[in-house]
């Protein structure tokens, strides 16, 4: 077993048996040995979490074990943005909006995504899960983002989803509109978005993209695979 297998498999089993200190131990030992936020969201949490949903799909464990490995994952997140994450000096890049579309309920990724606008300097504004897109137009028209992030994990609300892409493209100061989730890097989500929506796989991509000049891309699918 390789040293990647082997950590985040320490870390699968501290969330399981609900040990949030021995969880922490693994994600503070990575990010003192040099790892950046990228690397402690997607390659140790995000893959940790997607172990522990692929032993409740096969019924190893029950829902209340997932449950209590996503809220420790959760507060691991949290602790690591207070721990490592230092407010950046140089003024703001910009103001970002994050949300999950109505009738989802999963935002431990958007939290991850909040983190790393963060540490890249944006000031953000996380809405969190299941956002009807009424709310989520006023908020904007309101506050008038930069960018608008918006997060679908479940294929029965991609629907929805051309929804809230037509109403905010159709914002008379055009933000820039990205999406994301789990289904970004499972599906290609270009149908049911605008053409200049951008999509984004996971943080690694999200974090090549900040570091780009701010101009915006001319891609809508950035970092992801042709389908």
């Amino acid at each position: 077993m390789n040293g990647l297998k082997y950590q985040v498999l320490k870390l699968v089993e501290a969330l399981l048996d609900g040990d949030e200190e021995r969880a922490w131990e693994v994600v503070r030992t990575n990010a003192q040995s040099g790892a950046n936020s990228a690397y402690i969201f997607d390659v140790l949490l995000r893959n940790a979490m997607v172990q522990i949903g692929q032993l409740w799909e096969m019924n190893a464990i029950s829902v209340a074990d997932e449950h209590l490995a996503s809220a420790i994952c959760e507060r691991l997140v949290a602790r690591y943005r207070d721990t490592y994450l230092q407010e950046p000096e140089r003024p703001s890049r910009g103001k970002v909006m994050l949300f999950c579309v109505e009738g989802e309920e999963h935002d431990l990724g958007l939290k991850m995504v909040a983190a790393a606008f963060e540490e890249s300097g944006y000031e953000t504004r996380l809405y969190g899960r299941n956002l009807p897109l009424e709310y989520a137009r006023l908020a904007a028209l309101r506050w008038h983002p930069d960018i608008i992030g918006i997060s679908v994990t479940i294929v029965y609300h991609l629907p929805k989803l051309k929804s809230y892409i037509h109403a905010f493209e159709s914002l008379a100061y055009r933000p820039q509109i990205v999406v994301g989730g789990r289904l970004a890097s499972m599906y290609d989500l270009r149908p049911y978005v605008g053409p200049k929506t951008l999509i984004i796989a996971d943080i690694t991509d999200l974090q090549a993209w900040l570091n780009q000049p701010r101009a915006m891309p001319t891609s809508s699918h950035w970092g992801a695979k042709e389908r």
